[in-house]
C-alpha cells in the first residue's frame, strides 16, 4: 500500500471528534439528538421533520436491539449470556451469525496485535471500568490473575452441520467489545438511511462520525479534530470527509487520578495497565466498525502502528505522550 509519511508536528494534544457543518435556511437539513444507552447520538439529514422523526424511531430501534447482542452489563443479552456459560465451564456455545461477525473482527485484530484482546474483559472490571465505575490501581497480583484468564486465541469460531454458529473455547473466557461497538453500530445505522433513500447525512455516535454526501452548501462535510487539553488553542485540524468515517481513541476519555497519576481506560491486555504510547488516534476509514478498531490499535501501539502492513485505513493520525503528530495517507486506499 503506497503511503505518504508526514514529519512529526509539534501538538499539545488531539483527541475529540466535533461534527461541524454550515447551513442555508433555503435547503432542508434537519438535525436531532438523541441520547441512548447513555450516549449522545446527534444527526443531521437532508430530510423533512417528518423524516427525521421517523427516521430517529428506526434508529433508536435498531440500537436498542443491538443493546441485546452487544452489551455485557445487559444480563439479557447475547455476550452477557456468552460469557456467564463460558465461566460456567461450556466449551461450545451456539451464537448468532451477527456475534459471529463481530468477534470474528475482535479475533483478528487480537492476532494482529497482542495488546488488542478480545477476552480483555476481566482487566476492564478490575481496574473499575465497568458499569459502576468504580476506579482504583489494582494490586499486581490482581492483575497477574486477570492476565491469566485472557487469551484470545483459546477462543475459534466453526460453523457446524447444520449450518450454526459455534464458539469454541479451550479455556473460560470473557469478552467485550467496547473497542470497536460503537463503530459497528455505526455501519448498522448506515443501512437504516439507506433504506429511507436518504442521501445526505451526518452521524456523530459518541465522537465516531459518519459523513455520507454533502453539506447543505453541496460540499464535503467538515469534521473538526479538537484539541481536549486546551479548547482555547482550537483544532488540530478540518478534515473533509464524503462517504468516510472518522473516529478517534484519546486517554481524555474516560479516566481517574490517583497518587498524581492520570489512568484512563484502554489498558494493554498483555501487561494488564494503561497503555501510554499516544495521547489520541485518530483513524478516517470507509467502514465504522474497522476504524473503531483500528483506532483503539494504534492508540495501544503509538507510533508503531505505522509499521504494520496489514492495518487498512485511509488516513491516521497519532499524537505522541512528547505532543508530538504523526500522519500517514494511504493514497491506494
Amino acid at each position: 500500500m503506497k503511503k505518504k509519511i508526514y514529519f512529526a508536528i509539534p501538538i499539545i494534544a488531539v483527541a475529540l471528534i466535533l461534527a461541524v457543518s454550515f447551513y442555508r435556511s433555503k435547503e432542508k437539513y434537519v438535525r436531532a439528538t438523541v441520547i441512548i444507552s447513555d450516549t449522545i447520538l446527534n444527526i443531521t439529514a437532508q430530510t423533512s421533520a417528518k423524516g427525521m422523526e421517523k427516521l430517529v424511531d428506526s434508529i433508536t430501534n435498531e440500537i436498542n436491539r443491538i443493546d441485546y447482542i452487544l452489551n455485557p452489563y445487559n444480563e439479557s443479552s447475547e455476550i452477557a449470556k456468552i460469557n456467564k456459560e463460558s465461566l460456567s465451564g461450556k466449551r461450545e456455545i451456539p451464537i448468532s451469525d451477527e456475534m459471529a461477525h463481530i468477534m470474528s473482527t475482535g479475533i483478528r485484530y487480537s492476532k494482529l496485535n497482542p495488546s488488542f484482546d478480545i477476552s480483555v474483559r476481566p482487566l476492564i472490571e478490575l481496574w473499575g471500568f465497568g458499569v459502576k465505575e468504580n476506579q482504583t490501581v489494582p494490586k499486581q497480583s490482581e492483575i497477574d490473575n486477570a492476565l491469566n484468564n485472557i487469551d484470545y486465541s483459546a477462543a475459534s469460531i466453526i460453523t457446524n452441520e447444520d449450518n450454526k454458529k459455534i464458539l469454541q473455547l479451550s479455556k473460560p473466557l470473557t469478552f467485550d467489545f467496547g473497542s470497536y461497538g460503537k463503530g459497528y453500530i455505526i455501519e448498522k445505522l448506515k443501512a437504516i438511511f439507506e433504506k429511507n433513500n436518504i442521501k445526505n447525512y451526518l452521524i456523530d455516535y459518541g465522537g465516531d462520525t459518519y459523513a455520507n454526501g454533502v453539506n447543505n452548501k453541496g460540499n464535503a462535510w467538515v469534521v473538526a479534530i479538537r484539541n481536549p487539553r486546551n479548547d482555547a488553542d482550537g483544532y488540530l485540524g478540518l478534515l473533509e470527509s464524503t462517504n468516510y468515517t472518522i473516529v478517534t481513541s484519546g486517554d481524555y476519555e474516560r479516566y481517574f487520578t490517583q497518587d498524581g497519576t492520570n489512568y484512563h481506560h484502554i489498558i494493554d491486555a498483555s501487561i494488564g495497565y494503561p497503555t501510554y504510547n499516544s495521547i489520541s488516534a485518530t483513524i478516517v476509514h470507509t467502514n465504522a466498525e474497522e476504524a473503531d478498531a483500528l483506532s483503539t490499535t494504534a492508540f495501544l501501539m503509538g507510533t508503531n502502528f505505522f509499521t504494520n502492513e496489514a492495518f487498512k485505513y485511509k488516513e491516521a493520525y497519532i499524537v505522541t505522550p512528547q505532543g508530538e503528530l504523526f500522519i500517514v495517507t494511504n493514497e491506494n486506499f
